[in-house]
């Protein structure tokens, strides 16, 4: 209501002639012209959230009324919007802009009006209609290049030139071209070349609305026998000749520090003021891709810069060219210099976070010790302490009411350990120089004690595996060997429980057990920093497990028998694929308003060893980052209704979300979202009725939550508060599932967390 008010609230405050700014429309018959004519418009009307609430505007008239004073002040500067009033100067200077846009995108003839429309409460629009006129094309595209090497690359690759014959004219095009050349030029080995020596030569007297177009590339000045200054010099092709590589620059030291050192690696310099070498020379020969030799290549830097950054080593990296002098060199030679100035050697870091979800808080924390360059090849040996304590429902206690937060119940910790080693090991150790890959092998062990009111577990966790990128949007995750053990002991009133449930699933669920697995993940992200557009996530993760194991007893086992279970180690081991993804679509509207679409899904499938999935590798329904109107694991599966206070866990995962995240000021932004979603088990369970899954009724057993939140964005970090309310709850009767009309305070669900739900 606030909202609603003080959106039309501001223009009471206004004087007689003055009129606020409601939109601006645009009437064009080349309705692809018009998001770019929008975004170069010189004035726009007051942000709207949702595209209705004029919040900013509203805050800013309702702090602006009275007396002024401090606080007021720094309201109206931090979320208040001052009106945009109507400006009839702006007007046609947009209009003029407005012109000049349609005539680049080779609408030469269009004709550009603007009209204000006044409305009621004093607001006006403005309408600007565009008469575009035939559009030119380009006709002939011609090329005048006095040096025949340059002629003969640009030709060679005019088939990927952005100017094409019968298209439309767009003056944007032309500098992507200039563009284009001038970085394939570069990287052919001119690396004096630059976009200055690239101009057209266009020709619309056609009578035909269509364009010539000459493109153009001087030569390089130089001095003639008479002294006149030429301008058809030809372009030099350079090659590299030594690699310089200075492992401790210091950017900011007051004077040059000589090197003292050098050492000669595979005809590659290696300079430094310490008698031995901080870096294997091999380690920085992987990610460097500037030969000897080879032609200059302006991409071959770019990725060196790149590749070296990733490692993590090096808080400053520089790369420069100079002309290597020397009277025995033919031709023209680059010296490339690579200057590395050297990150600390040891950091550390410590985490606290605190969660509150459905009345129950917790908090934890990490501690992280990381050594770099551990054995002087880039590896990074990492020790992170994690602990948590918190409160969870006691399944044992069925008086247990959430919100009785404070009893913290639940406490965990344990240490984790990672080898990151910057390259692939044998045998896969020839890929290791590549351009785009940044290979990464990483082992990683971690220990877990954990200690809840129904039982303590114990998890033992060995991992290796390797990472690499494909290309700048895609990436590679590769575990072929995991292994997992969890050993339980559970209390005796918990056991008393579970019997008296009578879910041969359950007991199985917290039953000691092995897993060994292999693991693959495909990360494809089309986000890029600081662009403003819509963009695409997407994971897809697939994990097996216990193959190995059971063809061991296959070859060894005298009896085997395919319906009989087997132990590996006194352990019963998992038997399961896992497959699950995560796919997201980010629609940006600006730097201050998004609108995200997000679906997720999984299936666990057990089979031979194993009746059920293990507990670790469940799925589950609620919480902070997943159903935000319910606590973690209470819902589903399906339509089971249960008053037990036991996990509810699935085999079968669906969840959909839906959020709209805005600005409020500075630090604070908003978010508008509903979550939908559900767990089921892949086949029937007579001790679980309604919990399998069913194409035609699992619509009808999504539950639904929507709500607000609120998120700080200290730039670093970014602390959440998502307050939920369930709309729909699949655990109720078939038609009595729409919980709207029984919503009531201790209906609320609040979540805390640190950084974005997803």
């Amino acid at each position: 209501f606030g909202w609603l008010f003080s959106a039309c609230s501001p223009v009471r405050d206004l004087g007689e002639n003055s009129y606020l700014l409601n939109k601006n429309i645009i009437k064009s018959n080349k309705k692809e012209l018009n998001e770019g004519i929008e975004s170069i418009l010189k004035q726009k009307p007051n942000r709207r959230i949702l595209g209705v609430f004029r919040f900013h505007l509203g805050v800013y008239s309702l702090a602006n009324r009275g007396k002024q004073n401090g606080f007021k002040k720094w309201i109206k500067k931090t979320i208040g919007e001052e009106p945009v009033l109507l400006d009839q100067g702006l007007t046609k200077r947009s209009r003029s802009q407005a012109e000049v846009y349609v005539q680049n995108h080779g609408y030469f003839n269009a004709v550009v009006t603007d009209s204000t429309v006044y409305k009621k409460r004093k607001k006006a629009n403005v309408i600007y209609t565009i008469k575009t006129g035939s559009e030119y094309r380009l006709k002939n595209i011609t090329y005048s290049i006095p040096d025949k090497v340059v002629e003969y690359f640009v030709l060679e690759d005019s088939a990927s030139s952005v100017l094409k014959s019968g298209a439309i004219f767009d003056a944007t095009k032309f500098q992507e071209e200039r563009e284009r050349i001038s970085t394939t030029l570069r990287n052919l080995g001119f690396y004096e070349f630059n976009q200055l020596y690239i101009s057209f030569d266009i020709d619309t007297a056609l009578n035909s609305n269509q364009a010539n177009v000459k493109l153009i590339i001087a030569g390089t000045s130089s001095i003639s026998s008479t002294g006149d200054t030429l301008s058809n010099g030809k372009h030099k092709l350079y090659r590299i000749n030594n690699v310089y590589i200075q492992t401790d620059y210091d950017p900011l030291a007051k004077t040059l520090k000589i090197p003292s050192d050098t050492v000669v690696y595979k005809g590659y310099y290696f300079l430094s003021s310490f008698h031995k070498l901080q870096y294997k020379p091999e380690a920085l020969l992987a990610r460097n891709f500037i030969t000897k030799g080879d032609f200059y290549k302006l991409k071959n830097a770019e990725y060196t810069y790149k590749s070296l950054s990733s490692l993590g080593l090096f808080k400053f990296i520089n790369i420069q060219y100079a002309p290597a002098i020397n009277d025995t060199l033919q031709g023209n030679w680059l010296n490339s210099y690579i200057y590395l100035s050297p990150a600390p050697k040891q950091d550390y870091k410590i985490e606290v976070d605190g969660t509150h979800n459905g009345g129950n808080f917790g908090i934890g924390g990490n501690i992280t010790y990381r050594n770099k360059n551990s054995f002087r090849g880039a590896e990074s040996i990492e020790l992170r302490l994690r602990a948590r304590i918190e409160s969870i429902p006691d399944f044992v206690d069925t008086t247990y009411q959430s919100g009785n937060g404070l009893s913290l119940n639940t406490w965990e910790v344990g240490p984790e350990i990672t080898l990151r080693i910057p390259r692939f090991l044998w045998p896969l150790s020839r890929f290791n120089h590549s351009s785009f890959a940044e290979p990464v092998t990483l082992f990683t062990t971690s220990y877990n004690y954990q200690k809840r009111p129904e039982y303590n577990r114990i998890q033992l966790v060995l991992s290796s595996g390797f990472e690499f990128r494909e290309t700048k949007f895609k990436r590679h995750y590769v575990y072929p060997a995991e292994i997992n053990h969890s050993n339980f002991t559970l209390s005796d009133a918990f056991v008393k429980k579970l019997n008296e449930i009578d879910d041969p699933r359950l007991i199985l669920y917290y039953r000691d057990y092995l897993i060994t697995n292999g693991r693959y993940s495909f990360v494809y992200n089309t986000q890029l920093p600081n662009i403003y557009r819509d963009f695409w996530f997407f994971r897809f993760t697939f994990e097996i497990a216990g193959n190995s194991v059971r063809l061991l007893d296959l070859l060894t086992k005298k009896n085997y028998s395919k319906d009989e279970q087997y132990d590996f180690a006194g352990n019963r081991y998992s038997q399961y694929i896992r497959p699950d993804f995560d796919f997201r679509y980010y629609q940006v509207f600006s730097s201050h308003s998004s609108i995200i679409y997000r679906l997720t899904s999984g299936i666990g499938i057990a089979y031979l060893n194993s009746q059920f999935m293990p507990y670790e590798k469940t799925f589950f329904a609620g919480g902070a980052n997943d159903l935000r109107a319910f606590r973690a694991r209470t819902i589903g599966p399906g339509a089971y209704q249960t008053d037990n206070f036991v996990e509810q866990l699935g085999e079968i995962k669906i969840n959909l979300n839906l959020e709209y995240r805005f600005d409020i000021f500075k630090i604070l932004e908003g978010a508008l979202f509903v979550d939908a979603g559900n767990v089921w088990l892949r086949k029937d369970n007579k001790t679980i009725p309604k919990g399998q899954f069913s194409f035609d009724k699992f619509p009808g057993e999504m539950a639904i939550g929507s709500g607000i939140g609120f998120r700080l964005d200290f730039t670093f970090f970014i602390f959440r508060l998502d307050v939920g309310v369930p709309l729909k709850d699949p655990g109720r009767d078939a038609g009595d599932r729409w919980v709207l009309r029984d919503l009531k305070p201790s209906s609320i669900v609040y979540n805390f967390g640190i950084g974005y739900p997803f």
